[in-house]
């Protein structure tokens, strides 16, 4: 079950039914006012102004803990590879009034560009209801907070619904969502991406058979990931 959803996740998220939602996978705004310098598209992303961002925080935090099973995980990247205000912290002191803390990931991107510090980092923050009892997968005993091996994606440009489209400049890698989910879901369970962007995490879950309600406020990026969930494969990697 695929379920697409142009809108504004704060509104769209009251319709889905309580404890319905297995894991929250998303890459939500930063609250940096980002800018792309790598595509043609230069307005800033919704709500990633600084002050709107975190005026954001409570109602989405809220209805992330709504929508989540008692024993569902929330996935959130968050950044951390830079800039002078302490964004991940705030999310974070913002996330543990509604969850538990239950780790901070660094996902080794790449040696990013800028002067002095190079940004080559980001975290990824995991949330859960319960602090003993959520979903967790992996059996290797080996599961390390930090991922390398994944690199961050370059946006290109790319052709769908006959016309050619920029890819969404924050677009993570399909590789890194993956990881995620092989870590805090099993086939069938439900995931929800309340910030889409071109719907990476909708692609994942097609390729290792998940559930999937993908919501995007942005109607090109909304088109754009929409032809591009119709093209992946359903792979059923279990």
């Amino acid at each position: 079950m695929i379920e697409l959803i142009h809108g504004d996740c704060l509104i769209e998220m009251r319709k889905i039914k309580d404890k319905s939602i297995d894991l929250i996978l998303t890459d939500p705004p930063y609250g940096i006012g980002f800018c792309s310098s790598r595509t043609s598209r230069k307005e800033r992303l919704q709500n990633d102004k600084l002050d709107d961002w975190k005026e954001m925080l409570p109602d989405m935090f809220s209805e992330f803990k709504r929508v989540l099973t008692d024993t569902g995980c929330c996935c959130c990247c968050c950044s951390g590879g830079g800039g002078k205000t302490p964004v991940t912290a705030i999310f974070t002191m913002e996330a543990i009034k509604y969850f538990n803390l239950i780790q901070t990931l660094v996902w080794k991107k790449f040696i990013g560009l800028g002067w002095r510090y190079r940004p080559s980092y980001e975290n990824i923050v995991i949330l859960s209801k319960d602090k003993d009892n959520y979903n967790f997968y992996d059996t290797s005993k080996k599961c390390s907070n930090v991922i390398e091996g994944i690199n961050q994606e370059i946006p290109e440009y790319k052709k769908g619904n006959g016309r050619t489209y920029d890819e969404h400049p924050t677009q993570k890698p399909v590789a890194l969502m993956k990881h995620l989910l092989l870590i805090h879901s099993q086939a069938r369970h439900k995931v929800l991406d309340p910030f889409a962007g071109s719907f990476t995490t909708g692609v994942a879950c097609k390729e290792m058979g998940r559930d999937f309600i993908g919501i995007e406020i942005n109607k090109e990026y909304y088109d754009y990931g929409v032809n591009r969930l119709k093209e992946t494969t359903q792979e059923l990697f279990i």
